[in-house]
């Protein structure tokens, strides 16, 4: 289990994630979720993801399938700034 501040990351057998404080799913396939985090970015790849519940309102998201990489990243920018920079 990895904890960031309050966020914690629990992967399962590498086949089952959970996370909490997930703010909102940016987007998703089968080999990847983009999430934003308490306000940073997390990327997440592997193989055969499946989304299997998230709760907007307690933040708290659940995957199935095989995970092979996380990146957490730098707090997500307004997209205006970086058109009017």
């Amino acid at each position: 289990m990895a904890e960031i501040n309050n966020d914690k990351l629990v992967i399962d057998g590498g086949k089952r994630l959970s996370l909490t404080n997930v703010e909102a799913v940016n987007g998703f396939s089968d080999t990847f979720l983009n999430l934003t985090v308490s306000g940073k970015v997390l990327k997440i790849l592997g193989n055969n993801i499946k989304i299997t519940s998230f709760n907007k309102g307690t933040g708290n998201l659940s995957c199935d399938g095989e995970f092979l990489e996380i990146k957490f990243g730098a707090k997500k920018k307004p997209v205006f700034k970086k058109v009017f920079k």
